[in-house]
């Protein structure tokens, strides 16, 4: 051993602190923000078990979003907002505005499920088309029973618009 190793060596910790330690950066890690999972079967948006998580834990106290003056607008297309239950598949449309000179920034779209808000973003992207105007997904499918969906997306001067729409899904037998 050389001079220089020997003021480490010293100083390094036991094995049972240095095994202890790497177990609480591996439990940080694993635990750390929710990935969302690949739906289970077809081309689900929300699994039946994320569903299921979600109806049983209780929601926290509602935080308000409050958009930046100017935010983009964005505008739900179909379905058609209203207490009807959708059959699923169904399709989804929403169109964004940015407002004066600013421009929407189409991959800074976030769009998360339930009061948990699980990101389902890539999901999404992988089923639909998504531009400067707006985005639109043909037959998206989720589970029997009610849904919340949050989307977000953000326009040239980092203003943040933000859109949160419920549906009532009845799934095709």
């Amino acid at each position: 051993m050389n001079a220089l190793n020997a003021p480490y060596r010293k100083a390094a910790p036991s094995g049972t602190v240095l095994w202890s330690l790497l177990w609480v950066i591996s439990m940080n890690t694993a635990h750390s923000a929710p990935r969302a999972p690949a739906p289970a079967a077809g081309r689900f948006l929300i699994s039946e078990t994320e569903w299921k998580q979600e109806r049983a834990t209780p929601p926290p106290p509602s935080t308000k979003f409050s958009p930046a003056p100017g935010a983009p607008r964005l505008e739900l297309l179909q379905p058609k907002p209203g207490p009807d239950t959708l059959a699923s598949p169904f399709d989804i449309q929403l169109r964004w505005n940015a407002e004066g000179e600013a421009r929407i920034e189409p991959q800074t779209l976030r769009i998360r499920y339930g009061w948990m808000g699980l990101d389902i973003t890539q999901r999404v992207l992988a089923q639909a088309e998504v531009t400067a105007e707006g985005l639109r997904i043909r037959k998206a499918a989720l589970p029997s029973g009610e849904h919340k969906l949050a989307v977000e997306i953000a326009d040239s001067l980092q203003r943040v618009g933000r859109r949160q729409f419920e549906v009532k899904v009845q799934a095709a037998p």
